[in-house]
């Protein structure tokens, strides 16, 4: 017994201590994020911990509770990158907190602009030896294959789908030194889309109407046309690209 839990630690050691780090980041994130909401007077321990919900809805709509949400999830958004959708799920945070979907899509349209702009430098000056250590190998390679194959081209659509390792793409596009021209409208466009689709567009899906697994087999195919059309139409403008520089 104890050779086999010594082999399963010897393979999978880097896999657990990943795992383990990433509990331990998260902990201490919560207790931070926890330590700044009752600091601010958002919460506070009655019985429990308890929401200050009139104080909230005044931070919210105050002339700083923006740049403090902008501030909140650059930071995370970085500091989790390794972790795939982080991205996602903070825009999707920003939406539950604002009613307004214009809001919540500009908030999270300048953060994400942000904290793409600092990946990208980060994995610029640091090169890919420092962004392995910040992604993990895994990531990293993974995310070179992909760049490397046709990836200026494509780089504006993996933006725009959940699917791709958005943030691990960007860090990687800084140490190809993927030339700003192309790498800013690529995140605007293709992140910029991305964002529209979750803040808009997931809303607007009549998620209640799928009563039957027919209803989700046909909106998950319908999901892959658009998604095989786009990439073909990407593949087609790749080629006209090529017969051009010859």
């Amino acid at each position: 017994m104890k050779t086999k839990m010594k082999k399963f630690w010897i393979n999978n050691k880097e896999r657990i201590l990943k795992i383990i780090g990433i509990i331990i980041i998260l902990q201490v994130l919560s207790l931070i994020c926890m330590l700044l909401l009752y600091l601010f007077g958002i919460i506070y321990f009655d019985d429990g911990i308890k929401l200050n919900v009139e104080l909230f809805n005044r931070f919210k709509e105050s002339w700083y509770g923006g740049f403090v949400l902008i501030g909140i999830q650059v930071v995370v958004t970085i500091m989790l990158s390794f972790i795939p959708g982080t991205s996602m799920a903070c825009i999707i945070l920003m939406q539950a907190l604002f009613e307004t979907p214009g809001k919540a899509f500009l908030l999270s349209f300048i953060s994400v602009m942000i904290s793409s702009t600092l990946m990208y430098f980060i994995g610029r000056v640091g090169g890919y030896k420092l962004v392995e250590k910040f992604l993990g190998a895994e990531d990293s390679q993974k995310a070179s294959e992909l760049m490397n194959h046709k990836g200026a081209v494509y780089f504006p659509l993996m933006m725009m789908f959940p699917i791709f390792p958005d943030d691990a793409l960007v860090m990687i596009a800084g140490t190809l030194k993927m030339k700003l021209n192309w790498f800013i409208p690529s995140i605007v466009f293709g992140r910029g889309i991305g964002i529209a689709t979750i803040v808009f567009g997931l809303g607007s899906v009549p998620y209640q109407k799928f009563t039957t697994p027919i209803h989700w087999i046909l909106f998950i195919l319908v999901c892959l046309i658009i998604l095989c059309a786009v990439f073909y139409a990407a593949y087609r403008f790749n080629e006209y690209l090529e017969k051009k520089r010859k």
